[in-house]
């Protein structure tokens, strides 16, 4: 914190925008949800996809990462609250331990561990369906001066019975149930890079050879390697990049740094709750926009899901680097009317639209440039699709004043 409070001691004109999410006047990802916010946008539209509309058909769904973890916990509570009686939640594995429950979790329980911040293992065994397991990777008795057992609660028969497992039992378990659970989704959201790799996808596979969920919604970063997405993709998985999906957390540095330039931290915490509602709405309709984009265009095309996502970036930046060579000897207008300065406007939320246009066009010129780059380029690729390639900077004119660019 200390070059940001330098920064505004200093009269330095991006002041409190060195740094995202400060404890006092930043977004606190986390507690927001920003990251899980668009990647449950990316499982809704995956879902309707495969003909399950999830507000009215039941699905199935496995998730790695914990009630207590950022993108997991966050989508179990966007799951328990937005589709209560449509999503079962039939496997789930944290740091804490795994557990599984064929008839699916208690989502009241479930969202009160998320709440609480507490971890997979403080769900309440006697919750579980009968065939449900809860193994406990925290509680354990020696099973000899060498070798230790971990509990696993059990539902048989209406009862919980606990089952003491050895170092093998319990590592096969832990390893592999949510992998083996069949589902109509997973949500990798948390679990160590690689986890799924091109040595042992085939742990992901059923008794049958063919894949355990038809979606795959990347949550976190880098779960699948490249050559385990691709091996998923050709046995017919739909696997949704990480690099699409979870973009929500960059989204909201990116508009708070934004909100840090144009007002003060005395105003920013006034309208705070106000500013992350924008904020949630911009990343919800970035997320939409791109998962239609990709999923249409693999319809078209045939093309895999991961290879478009990489397209999308390409296509994107291809237009962000040309508008902003053609923009670094151009002088920018202050006028709100020209269709360059529309653009900068118009990718702000409405907060700053509405009370703090003077803070808009007092930023940097720098970072003017780069918002109304990537705002067009943006809007460009999702509203025109992948095969549009002309040159940027040639139809510039025409593009800033096209009205489609300032419609929500």
């Amino acid at each position: 914190m200390w070059i940001v409070n330098y920064s505004v001691e200093c009269k330095y004109k991006p002041g409190r925008a060195f740094m995202s999410s400060s404890p006092k006047s930043g977004l606190n990802h986390k507690e927001i949800g920003v990251t899980s916010f668009g990647v449950n946008v990316f499982l809704h539209e995956a879902l309707v996809h495969i003909g399950i509309n999830p507000e009215k058909d039941p699905f199935t769904i496995k998730i790695s990462g914990g009630p207590d973890g950022d993108v997991a916990g966050n989508e179990l509570h966007i799951l328990a609250t937005r589709y209560p009686n449509t999503a079962k939640l039939l496997a789930l594995t944290d740091v804490s331990g795994t557990i599984n429950d064929p008839k699916g979790l208690d989502w009241h329980e479930i969202d009160r561990l998320f709440k609480e911040g507490l971890p997979i293992n403080r769900y309440p065994p006697e919750k579980l369906s009968e065939g449900g397991f809860l193994l406990d990777l925290r509680t354990k008795r020696e099973q000899s001066s060498y070798a230790q057992q971990t509990i696993c609660y059990r539902k048989k028969e209406g009862k919980v019975i606990e089952d003491w497992l050895s170092g093998n039992e319990m590592n096969y378990l832990y390893r592999n149930n949510v992998h083996q659970t069949k589902t109509d989704a997973f949500v990798p959201g948390g679990g160590r890079p690689r986890t799924l790799n091109e040595s042992n996808y085939q742990t992901y596979l059923d008794e049958t050879g063919k894949p355990t969920s038809k979606i795959i919604v990347e949550g976190a970063n880098l779960y699948l390697t490249p050559e385990a997405r691709r091996a998923l993709e050709l046995l017919g998985t739909v696997v949704l990049k990480d690099s699409s999906c979870n973009k929500g957390g960059v989204i909201c540095s990116s508009l708070e740094v934004l909100s840090s330039l144009c007002m003060s931290e005395e105003d920013f915490l006034s309208h705070k709750q106000e500013y992350i509602k924008e904020v949630l709405g911009i990343i919800g309709k970035a997320a939409l926009n791109e998962a239609r984009l990709i999923l249409q265009t693999h319809q078209q095309t045939g093309e895999w899901f991961t290879d478009i996502s990489e397209k999308v970036s390409e296509k994107i930046n291809l237009f962000k680097y040309q508008l902003l060579d053609y923009l670094e000897t151009q002088e920018l207008s202050n006028d709100p009317k020209d269709p360059l300065v529309r653009c900068l406007i118009h990718y702000c939320p409405p907060l700053l639209r509405k009370k703090y246009l003077k803070g808009i066009l007092n930023m940097p010129d720098i970072h003017k440039k780069a918002i109304i780059a990537c705002y067009i380029s943006s809007r460009l690729v999702y509203k025109r699709g992948l095969d549009w390639n002309p040159s940027i900077s040639d139809i510039l004119p025409l593009i800033a004043q096209d009205p489609d660019l300032f419609e929500d």
